[in-house]
């Protein structure tokens, strides 16, 4: 992986535990990545002598962006009040678990949490509060010196030692205004858009480039989307900033565009990946493609399919019962429903369909036709 690469497929790098990657990035940080984050991404970099990170801010808040090991809200409220605890602490200070648990009861009288009620007598919230402190330790926020958190779920009276390592500082980025009075995400992001400097031209040049450096496709959703008519008119220029950022190549359709990586780039979060529903979902474009050819599938004018819940889970069982042979075992026994509901949600996250829940149907989006699956020749089904 190039730099660049490296610091867009990572939260940070702290040098603490990972002391040669963290010198390889900042002896490797050129002029050419740092004026392209600066100037065509519009990212913050941050390079101290504790961590190195590229401040990687949406160009269009996604559902998927979230901490994937995340499972409610419940986990960001306790991240939030964890993150308010060690910032009042220095770097070395030493705690135990209990210490933190008393804080956070403490501090939950007198802040607003809204719907948010927590109840460490409760296993759920526990567990959730289990969850995030393994988060925060794999991130370099704390060390832990004895004990284990993950008995706590189990045992209230559990406790661990830690230790702050103080990148905990690091982790949110700083906000152009006061954020206090934002109830919602998208009171955020409009916020930070008023925040922004008052050159539209490289408002939107920041905005695109963000949104195809970390979002699956771009789709055109109507004749005067900004975007993607940017990306259509840059077309060239921005193709040459992929080729020579990522090696890749920018696809732009009647209807869409994206960053087609090449074999040799194996990103966590892309399509297509080496995990095993991400073969499901290649083969269920695979039969979209060919229902299409066969007529049994129309395309609306902007070149989506609408089909029912029940034809979903129709195509999910015939890719099973065509392409399952190649399946990992937990794929190939795991139940019809369950099956539809993981692919589901899988292409949901990667926006290669989208549910209207007014009509209870799912929307199949362009890309779906772009890639698809198939067995090497010499593998029998």
């Amino acid at each position: 992986m190039t730099t660049f690469e490296k610091l867009l497929e990572n939260y940070w790098f702290v040098r603490d535990i990972d002391v040669d990657t963290y010198n390889s990035i900042k002896r490797e940080l050129n002029n050419e990545t740092q004026e392209f984050i600066k100037n065509k991404l519009g990212y913050k970099l941050i390079v101290n002598p504790y961590v190195i990170k590229m401040e990687k801010i949406p160009g269009k808040p996604q559902t998927f962006m979230g901490i994937e090991s995340f499972n409610s809200k419940l986990d960001y409220v306790f991240l939030c009040l964890i993150l308010i605890y060690l910032e009042e602490r220095t770097k070395g200070e030493q705690f135990i678990l209990s210490g933190l648990i008393d804080y956070i009861q403490n501090l939950i009288t007198e802040v607003d949490l809204q719907d948010i009620k927590i109840d460490f007598t409760i296993y759920s919230h526990r567990k959730a509060m289990v969850n995030v402190l393994k988060f925060i330790k794999n991130m370099g926020f704390i060390i832990m010196y004895d004990g284990d958190e993950n008995k706590f779920a189990e045992d209230i009276e559990t406790d661990v030692l830690y230790e702050v390592t103080g990148v905990s500082k690091y982790f949110m980025r700083k906000f152009s205004s006061n954020i206090t009075d934002c109830n919602l995400y998208t009171d955020i992001y409009e916020k930070e858009q008023l925040g922004l400097e008052q050159d539209k031209g490289k408002e939107r040049r920041q905005r695109v480039y963000r949104r195809l450096f970390t979002e699956n496709v771009i789709y055109k959703e109507n004749e005067d989307d900004q975007d993607y008519n940017y990306i259509r008119n840059y077309r060239n220029i921005i193709n040459q900033d992929v080729d020579k950022m990522l090696e890749s190549t920018l696809e732009v359709h009647r209807n869409g565009a994206y960053i087609l990586l090449t074999e040799n780039k194996n990103f966590k979060n892309t399509f297509p990946s080496n995990r095993a529903i991400s073969d499901v979902v290649s083969f269920i474009n695979t039969i979209i493609v060919e229902k299409l050819k066969e007529g049994k599938f129309r395309k609306n004018i902007n070149d989506t399919i609408n089909i029912s819940e029940i034809e979903f889970v129709k195509l999910v069982r015939e890719v099973k019962e065509k392409y399952s042979k190649g399946f990992s075992k937990e794929f190939r026994e795991l139940q019809e429903d369950k099956l539809a509901e993981q692919t589901a949600d899988y292409m949901k996250q990667y926006d290669m369909i989208r549910y209207n829940d007014e009509a209870k149907e799912y929307i199949i989006m362009p890309i779906c036709f772009k890639i698809i699956g198939k067995y090497p020749k010499d593998f029998q089904i």
